[in-house]
């Protein structure tokens, strides 16, 4: 049973994911002065890795429908710890983001992804072989939608927040909802844009207005996106060289080893270094989307779609504020930034492609 397993697992996945992880350890070295504890911080990283990995084991040990029975569950569980959150997280930079357990901390709302990806899965595999999405189910799943979304905005983390709507648009997209519905979402997500705007705080307006113009105040909010710019453009084709950045060495850069990793990758290896992590996240990508399409059942496919989602806005929205395309919201891009929350839920989710893949040959 264990070698059969090992056959049947999507090594090229498993690959892919490791090589990010590495080159992740590389570039969180290069940005790390001595004097903040470089080998501290690498070291943590790997240790988050490790567990991460272990994480990923066990995911594909057990049968993914056994994971979904807890569905429920787990999503009243997140539901408490983003509550907790509110009443007892350590407010660090205007934001209570985090739960601590003596040395260690960690973001209930990376963990809610997954949460939200389980929960719509269960709910829509319980549906009739051949019944698409209805209204119902619209209203039914939106509150279960709604209710996260609303606690992870008053921390306030509009990064995550937006991660969980492109989530729960890919899986009833999946069900076959009827387009009139996408378009009514749509109108109504413009009408209340200006009631979003006035509940923003004003770190996140200045963030937005500099997405718009980032010149308008070079040394303010809109610092972070030029200093990117300019550490990606001088990069070049072959980049600067390993730990030679000028932008990230002397940290004009800020967040160089979370939000703004891409950046470092920019300048020290160039174009052929982006072009290299792009294409491992495209592999990455490719792999999920494959196993969506071959799972053997509507939880598989549910449950793939949404991890595919959740990793394709990880990339999409962290690489954009990187090059000034889109808003700076502190999204982490995806095994490479350094933090032990989000590495630990990617993990978990591409654990869960690798159950699915090994699956669909027991069925």
């Amino acid at each position: 049973m264990f070698f059969s397993m090992i056959r049947k697992i999507d090594w090229l996945l498993v690959i892919v994911t490791l090589l990010l992880a590495v080159i992740s350890l590389l570039n969180i070295y290069s940005v790390t002065s001595e004097g903040q504890g470089r080998t501290d911080m690498v070291v943590k990283q790997l240790s988050w890795f490790i567990l991460g990995f272990t994480i990923l084991i066990l995911m594909t040990t057990f049968d993914y429908h056994t994971l979904s029975a807890f569905a429920y569950p787990l999503y009243l569980l997140i539901l408490l710890a983003l509550v907790a959150v509110l009443v007892t997280g350590p407010v660090i930079s205007g934001s209570q983001r985090w739960i601590r357990f003596g040395g260690f901390s960690f973001q209930p709302s990376e963990f809610a992804k997954l949460a939200m990806i389980l929960v719509l899965a269960r709910y829509f595999s319980n549906k009739k072989r051949g019944d698409t999405a209805s209204f119902l189910d619209l209203v039914i799943t939106g509150i279960l939608l709604c209710i996260p979304l609303a606690l992870i905005l008053k921390q306030p983390d509009l990064g995550t927040a937006m991660l969980l709507v492109p989530i729960f648009t890919a899986i009833i997209f999946t069900m076959g909802l009827d387009w009139k519905y996408f378009a009514v979402g749509g109108i109504l997500g413009v009408s209340v844009t200006p009631l979003m705007w006035m509940h923003l705080k004003e770190y996140q307006r200045n963030r937005l207005i500099s997405f718009i113009n980032p010149d308008k105040d070079p040394l303010g909010s809109g610092y972070h996106v030029i200093q990117s710019k300019i550490a990606i453009g001088s990069g070049g084709f072959w980049g600067k060289g390993y730990m030679q950045g000028s932008q990230s060495q002397l940290n004009f850069i800020p967040e160089q080893f979370t939000d703004f990793i891409f950046s470092v990758i920019g300048e020290e290896w160039g174009f052929i270094g982006t072009l290299t992590v792009l294409t491992l996240y495209f592999i990455l990508i490719y792999r999920g989307l494959y196993i969506a399409s071959k799972a053997k059942d509507r939880l598989g496919t549910l449950i793939a779609v949404g991890v595919v989602t959740m990793l394709v806005m990880h990339v999409m929205i962290n690489m954009g504020m990187c090059i000034g395309i889109m808003p700076v919201t502190g999204v982490p891009l995806p095994l490479m930034s350094y933090g032990g929350s989000a590495v630990l839920s990617n993990l978990a989710g591409i654990g869960l492609l690798l159950n699915i893949q090994i699956r669909r040959f027991m069925f």
